[in-house]
């Protein structure tokens, strides 16, 4: 990669209060936050999207892969197939093609941690709840290297479970 060729990572997630963003294999909130739901079709459609192996397992058969995406699937398992998906061995094949075209990473913690360091944009809907036995959380974030601005709040109703802001963080970028 050249000094010139700049990588195009966004990273997207939704995190209760505490950074926890699974537990057993699952969303915490699975099925209980249509709003965000309907969010991240939209914003994801249409772009590739990856993911970790984990990640695409916890996803519903029917819904694999991800409709109206390249859906990315990156494993360690030489072995691993999944229809439908590239699935690739090496988190720099990823780096690579998002110097063509956004990518957005979808998951699971060991992914988002992997590309944190070069991603430059966020997508995080903060759901108002704390989860007591959540196992996996999002890296912690430096929120001085960030410049957050909220793109919309939605209040508890019948289609979700918890209120959530969704936020886009900017790298702050030093020249």
């Amino acid at each position: 990669m050249s000094l010139n060729e700049r990588v195009n990572l966004t990273e997207i997630v939704a995190m209760d209060k505490n950074r926890v963003i699974g537990r057993n294999g699952d969303l915490p909130w699975a099925g209980r936050l249509r709003s965000d739901m309907d969010h991240f079709k939209r914003t994801t459609e249409g772009h590739t999207v990856g993911l970790g192996r984990k990640t695409y397992d916890s996803i519903p058969e029917k819904f694999r892969p991800l409709l109206k995406r390249e859906n990315v699937v990156i494993t360690r398992d030489l072995e691993f197939k999944a229809p439908g998906c590239v699935v690739i061995h090496d988190p720099n094949v990823l780096i690579r093609m998002s110097i063509e075209k956004e990518i957005f990473i979808i998951g699971g913690a060991e992914i988002y941690k992997i590309f944190l360091p070069l991603t430059e944009r966020l997508i995080v809907t903060h759901v108002e709840t704390e989860i007591t036995d959540g196992d996996t959380f999002f890296p912690e974030l430096n929120r001085s290297e960030w410049r957050q601005k909220l793109l919309f709040r939605q209040e508890a109703d019948a289609k979700n479970a918890f209120s959530f802001s969704v936020l886009e963080y900017i790298r702050i970028i030093e020249m």
